[in-house]
């Protein structure tokens, strides 16, 4: 499958996923049942990756280790800033939680697994040249 869009469409869709990870996490997280708030988290987080491809791939171009570099650093960056709002949603909900310890664990052990394996899907995809922008119309 091969995706082709303009810039604008591919970026409102990785917008939306992010939105859609957020809004997710914030009603079905910790105010619903804490129980279920870390199956949401790894929801969220897919839906990060799934945005941050769709944002790196069409920008690689023919620079499949340069996507998969950016890929990595902003998974990572995302598995922090998630990290951050499930700490602030629990805190929220009158959980008891150690802020530091939670996003300290998640920034050095979770986020370099979800970095290198969207970085992987990100250089493969700009290899095999899956998503691309639309070329602009002729004015």
């Amino acid at each position: 499958m091969q995706i082709v869009a303009h810039r604008r469409t591919l970026t409102l869709a990785a917008a939306c996923l992010i939105g859609a990870g957020v809004l997710i996490q914030w009603l079905l997280g910790y105010g619903l049942n804490p129980g279920s708030a870390p199956a949401v988290e790894i929801v969220g987080l897919i839906l990060y990756a799934a945005a941050i491809i769709l944002m790196v791939v069409p920008q690689g171009r023919g620079r499949p280790l340069m996507a998969a570099g950016l890929g990595f650093i902003l998974m990572c960056w995302a598995v922090h800033l998630n990290a951050r709002l499930s700490v602030f949603l629990e805190t929220q909900a009158g959980g008891d939680v150690i802020a530091a310890h939670r996003i300290l664990l998640a920034t050095l052990f979770a986020a370099p697994f979800a970095g290198l394996i969207v970085g992987v899907v990100s250089g493969l995809l700009v290899r095999a040249d899956r998503i691309r922008f639309a070329p602009k119309a002729a004015a």
